[in-house]
């Protein structure tokens, strides 16, 4: 199968792949900015249909907002405001990602955002009682979204800048799609249908 081979296959086909908003280049950070520049957006546009979401604008926290951390509360991970940890986030957090769960059926993957204590899939600081924190975290939303699809292709956006992972998350995607290949050379093909010349 050529890269033109996968084109036409894919062409009219819309793979859906969920995304943290931030990172389509829509300011819905909480100091109004965006991610949309630290990974290879335009590289998956090619191949797949990216739907931004973002749990903080879902729960009804504004554009700009208070920042917000994980705290570790006995045993429970918590997701608080940073200046005023009484506004906890966390039950909001874990039922908007239950709405958004029956919505996802048609998506075949999900980019996050990395290191947020919503949607950062590993490495989201975890803050302790005297200040001091680990960055051994997962974001609460992202938490509950893989507790409802263990087998969806996830990565965080900034991992995506290696090309070895990159290539994998494309190819996980597309075969949880089922477009599968059993052909040698398949990985070769996708690859260039996300470099042509």
């Amino acid at each position: 199968m050529a890269p033109d081979d996968i084109r036409s296959l894919l062409a009219g086909r819309s793979i859906r792949v969920a995304a943290s908003e931030c990172l389509l280049g829509r300011s819905v950070r909480w100091n109004g900015g965006h991610n949309g520049d630290a990974w290879p957006r335009q590289r998956l546009e090619k191949v797949f249909t990216l739907v931004g979401i973002c749990p903080e604008v879902g729960i009804g926290m504004g554009v700009p907002r208070n920042p917000i951390q994980l705290v570790r509360e006995e045993s429970a991970l918590r997701v608080v405001a940073v200046d005023d940890p009484k506004l906890d986030y966390t039950d909001r957090l874990k039922g908007y990602a239950s709405e958004v769960a029956g919505a996802l059926d048609d998506v075949h993957g999900y980019i996050f955002a990395d290191r947020s204590p919503s949607c950062g899939l590993a490495g989201v600081k975890v803050f302790a009682e005297d200040g001091s924190f680990e960055r051994v975290g997962r974001g609460v939303y992202a938490a509950a979204i893989l507790a409802c699809y263990p087998d969806l292709p996830v990565v965080d956006a900034e991992t995506l800048n290696d090309e070895g992972i990159l290539l994998d998350f494309v190819l996980s995607v597309l075969a949880s799609y089922g477009v599968v290949d059993g052909n040698v050379g398949f990985r070769d093909l996708v690859r260039g249908l996300l470099n042509p010349p």
